[in-house]
């Protein structure tokens, strides 16, 4: 690894190009829908659209990351996610602006993105010390929260001042470059498997892999918390928008400030914990994290004033970019590296099973009952949810920090 920062800073340049043009197109997409429907059954579609694909796709492709050249697969991953934007960029054109055509590409988008993620999330533990690895997912959380400031007040301004087909072009034009970076400056070492060219039998890896992650202490418990909790963040997560736009106006530089103050709030955690690296117990960081989502869910159930109310986003982001971080490199140190891609799926796979579960409930009876009360509902039992694991001192242990002899330290 004697030029792992540069081999790390270079990926990271080609996964925020790519980034930076995917997530224009998601808040494009997202508040076209949000604005021009204001329906909380569009809202639920959307996100099912976003979720189911990746629940089929998410155990081949943890599969995939264990078993292939992991460049290739996320250069396949945003070619296609290219393919599909252009598509419906020249359906626009043609003024052929059907909803639907928005859903059907968004089915296609989210297979690219589920191929993706498992391939980047397994790249890190190749290229990075050991020693090193929550230092790199904060800073690379600290790329994407940036982002998050920068593609709100972009998306709003393009969504009101320029055709959607247009801003659907800029994410084919990142893509193309993101892959262009990856081909001839990213120089990526072959995993285990790939060397061996070990033959892949799908199913009996995807039944290792979760046989794995359900069989290790640490694992499976935080499946099981991630699981119930995502299912109350689907009501912060997606019907915010329609919170907005009912409560203060649906005006898009109100989603734009509020997707800011996030991104903002995701900026400052992330400094945070790159400069600080958490408390000795991983854990402990992790679920006081989310103890304080929580808490902050409460908060945006009480939207008296729209300035509060994204005050209270951004310490929201503050503490899932603390949190997130921490969980990634806790993952990435303590699973073996034959199963990282695969356990990662699995995380993917419990996030695309809990998150539209919790939208079938939310989404459609936020036509019905006050957002408002059903967010604050939500807030209290997160804190209530990830308070628990704080008592389980087994638990726990699995989160100290493991000290790395200095001789063996990488600067």
């Amino acid at each position: 690894m004697e030029n792992w920062k540069k081999t790390v800073t270079t990926f990271m340049i080609s996964q925020t190009v790519s980034l930076l043009g995917s997530m224009l197109i998601m808040y494009t997409i997202l508040w076209y829908v949000t604005l021009s429907t204001q329906s909380g059954i569009m809202m639920t579609i959307m996100v099912l659209c976003n979720f189911v694909p990746a629940l089929l796709v998410a155990p081949f492709a943890g599969v995939w990351a264990d078993r292939l050249n992991r460049k290739k697969l996320m250069i396949t991953a945003d070619l296609l996610i290219a393919a599909i934007t252009l598509l419906i960029a020249i359906l626009f054109v043609f003024n052929i602006r059907n909803l639907w055509i928005l859903f059907a590409g968004t089915v296609i988008r989210s297979v690219g993105q589920s191929v993706h993620q498992p391939a980047v999330s397994a790249v890190y533990p190749q290229i990075v010390p050991q020693d090193k690895l929550i230092k790199v997912q904060g800073i690379s959380q600290g790329i994407q929260s940036a982002s998050m400031i920068i593609m709100p007040l972009l998306a709003g301004l393009l969504l009101a001042t320029t055709p959607i087909e247009y801003i659907f072009m800029i994410d084919v034009v990142t893509a193309i470059a993101a892959v262009i970076i990856l081909v001839y400056h990213v120089k990526l070492p072959k995993h285990k498997a790939e060397e061996n060219n070990e033959a892949i039998n799908y199913f009996d890896d995807i039944k290792k892999g979760i046989k794995y992650a359900f069989n290790h202490p640490l694992i499976f418990k935080i499946l099981l918390f991630g699981f119930i909790f995502m299912i109350l963040v689907a009501a912060p997560s997606f019907l915010t928008y329609l919170q907005v736009a009912r409560v203060f106006g649906p005006e898009a530089w109100r989603l734009s400030a509020l997707e800011t103050a996030f991104g903002i709030g995701m900026l400052v955690g992330s400094i945070i914990i790159t400069v600080w690296g958490g408390f000795k117990n991983r854990l402990v960081t992790y679920f006081l994290s989310y103890i304080a989502i929580g808490f902050g869910t409460i908060g945006l159930g009480l939207p008296y004033n729209f300035f509060i109310y994204i005050g209270v986003w951004l310490i929201v982001g503050l503490f899932i970019s603390i949190g997130n971080p921490v969980f990634v490199g806790l993952i990435q140190e303590k699973v073996e590296p034959e199963y990282i891609g695969r356990v990662f799926s699995v995380f993917g796979l419990i996030n695309t099973i809990s998150l539209p579960l919790g939208m079938l409930v939310f989404g459609p009876i936020s036509d019905f009952v006050d957002i408002s009360l059903i967010i604050l509902l939500s807030g209290v039992g997160m804190v209530i949810v990830a308070i628990i694991p704080m008592f389980n001192k087994k638990l726990l242990a699995e989160g100290i920090k493991i000290e790395v002899p200095k001789e063996l330290q990488e600067s």
